[in-house]
């Protein structure tokens, strides 16, 4: 087989190099962590800045040219998808050359690659090329700190800090913006601790050790660095407001809103101090409160996209679709959160039974998050109008579209199918989907649900105990199962053995509450069986968790609650079939 590159071909080919690496395109950002290899198996395209070098000439033509291939073979290399060949000559490129865009590059493929010991070495060339260069150090704390070179990572840290044109406060902010996004989040609170503790008397040292505690969920650690900080600095603002947000997390609500309104009554004019106590307000389902302040930010910024869909959401929440629309639109015509407004309005068209113009609005979230499951909502309303196949066909579409979707939109077409009456048809595709995939937890989940509604226990049984058996600690099987049981059998305690596990692990569960609620029912204790009811229909309102609230409270004497109860969950579905089931029984 003849080489690629032989050592007498390596002139004829300088012109065409140089030509070819001179080409200015798009330049190679920082690659994040969360990029997955298998999406992305080629680097990115190369920087032509790291090429033309800003070091004086002083090799020999033939180091030119040596220096040259290697750029070239790294570069073909990393387009074809052998990154380890690329990386291996970028580093010997960098190694060889004073040049520190070729040592910048080095690094970033490196990283792209994952191959952060040689992403390392690159960026400490880098940093021996250009040592006040403020980006080398910021690569160098998170290259140390994912080789687990924590003392190096640290003394990275003091560089940045001296770097940072405007002082060692501001530098604590990128700090955090740049760790932020690592996945290591326990090597990351280590570094923190270390960095805190060298600059004790920073305030900003122990808010960003505190901001970064708060992401990881470690509030107790993230409470005590920000009391420290704001010990060090009493009106620091920032502080202040972390704090409010992690007693909110700690569940003290009213010293959060506390805290929180004392900052907005000194800062009356500050529109991000009261939009941080509107979302604390909107959190603690105040949301009068919330859409008080929120017009109040929203009068001073009457652009601000971000505080017009914070209205529209919190009306939409309370059911104020007039006004949600209103705002929907006003982002529309403002060019601002597009795709989720058109979302939303399909929501609000949906919840007022407009299917047509919900559908409209559903097909034209064409980007963002919101994308699947405004298909999956077209779908769904083209079976409530006796469209099935169309449905169906659209389901299909999706597939095409993006094969990755196969099992969530099988599982939306066993749901369409069940909720339109064609059961044994729903339990061919179900069935069909297992024999590709065999012992699919989301697909044997739905066939399990479709048998219990085709009234075939055994199967709705081994369809949930496979799943256990996979995963014991599924949340949704075990309450399924749980509730099953207790629900269409006298099997009580086993039923109770479930759900209990379930509450365990999901305690704050609307689901997990009711089952627990209606297995208490019916073994005979309903008025424990109440405070569960109810907190399951506080947290959603929901018509099955009313009707088993009020079913309970009837019997229970209660009556006048119960009707109440049932009122509600009916005025928000009046078809409900759990309502009208209930009311058939007491209510005669």
């Amino acid at each position: 087989m003849i080489p690629l590159f032989t050592s007498s071909n390596k002139s004829l080919l300088l012109g065409a190099m140089t030509s070819l690496l001179l080409i200015a395109l798009p330049a190679c950002n920082v690659v994040p962590e969360s990029v997955k290899d298998d999406n992305r198996k080629m680097a990115p395209p190369i920087n032509s800045v790291a090429i033309r070098s800003e070091a004086k000439v002083t090799k020999t033509a033939k180091e030119q040219a040596e220096l040259l291939y290697l750029l070239l073979l790294a570069e073909i290399a990393a387009q074809q998808g052998e990154l380890d060949v690329s990386v291996q000559s970028y580093l010997e490129a960098a190694q060889s050359t004073d040049d520190p865009a070729i040592a910048e590059r080095a690094t970033r493929v490196a990283s792209f690659a994952r191959e952060y010991n040689a992403a390392m070495q690159a960026a400490e060339r880098w940093s021996e090329i250009q040592p006040n260069n403020l980006d080398v150090h910021h690569s160098l704390v998170i290259l140390y700190l994912r080789n687990d070179e924590i003392d190096k990572a640290v003394n990275a840290v003091d560089k940045v800090l001296e770097l940072t044109s405007s002082g060692k406060e501001q530098g604590f902010g990128h700090l955090v913006a740049l760790l932020n996004n690592e996945s290591n989040k326990e090597a990351v609170l280590a570094l923190m601790q270390r960095v805190s503790s060298k600059y004790p008397e920073i305030a900003e040292a122990h808010f960003a050790y505190a901001r970064l505690a708060f992401q990881s969920d470690q509030n107790e650690l993230a409470r005590a660095e920000v009391e420290k900080a704001i010990q060090l600095k009493p009106n620091y603002q920032d502080a202040r407001s972390l704090l409010s947000r992690i007693q909110m997390a700690q569940g003290e609500t009213d010293a959060a809103l506390a805290v929180m309104k004392k900052l907005v009554d000194e800062n009356p004019k500050s529109s991000s101090q009261r939009a941080a106590y509107a979302r604390l307000l909107a959190v603690a389902k105040r949301y009068d409160d919330a859409l008080e302040q929120f017009h109040i930010v929203l009068k001073a910024n009457p652009d601000n996209g971000d505080i017009i869909y914070a209205i529209a959401l919190l009306t939409l929440e309370q059911r104020k679709f007039k006004t949600s629309e209103k705002y929907f639109r006003q982002l529309i015509s403002k060019r601002k959160r597009v795709y989720e407004s058109y979302y939303y309005l399909g929501n609000i068209a949906e919840n007022r039974k407009k299917y047509v113009e919900a559908i409209s609005w559903y097909k034209q979230v064409n980007h963002g998050q919101n994308k699947i499951d405004a298909g999956i909502r077209v779908a769904h309303l083209l079976s409530k109008k006796g469209q099935l196949k169309e449905a169906r066909a659209y389901l299909k579409s999706m597939h095409t579209e993006d094969p990755n979707l196969s099992i969530r939109l099988t599982v939306v077409e066993i749901d369409i199918l069940s909720e339109a009456g064609a059961l044994n048809e729903s339990m061919q595709v179900a069935n069909q989907a297992l024999e590709q995939y065999p012992q699919n937890v989301d697909i044997l989940y739905a066939r399990s649900l479709l048998a219990e509604k085709m009234d075939n226990l055994q199967m709705t049984e081994a369809d949930l105990r496979a799943i256990l058996k996979a995963e014991p600690e599924n949340v949704h099987a075990l309450n399924a199962l749980g509730y099953t049981l207790a629900d269409r059998t006298d099997r009580l305690q086993e039923a109770y053995k479930y759900i209990q596990k379930a509450y365990k692990l999901a305690p704050d569960e609307p689901a997990v509450l009711d089952s627990m609620g209606w297995v208490l029912y019916r073994m005979g204790r309903p008025q424990d069986a109440i405070s569960y009811l109810r907190g399951a229909l506080e947290i959603m309102q929901d018509d099955e968790i009313a009707a088993h609230l009020g079913e309970v409270l009837w019997v229970t004497g209660m009556k006048k609650e119960a009707t109440q109860v049932w009122n509600k969950a009916l005025e928000a579905k009046p078809d409900s079939r759990h309502i009208k089931d209930v009311l058939r029984r007491f209510k005669q």
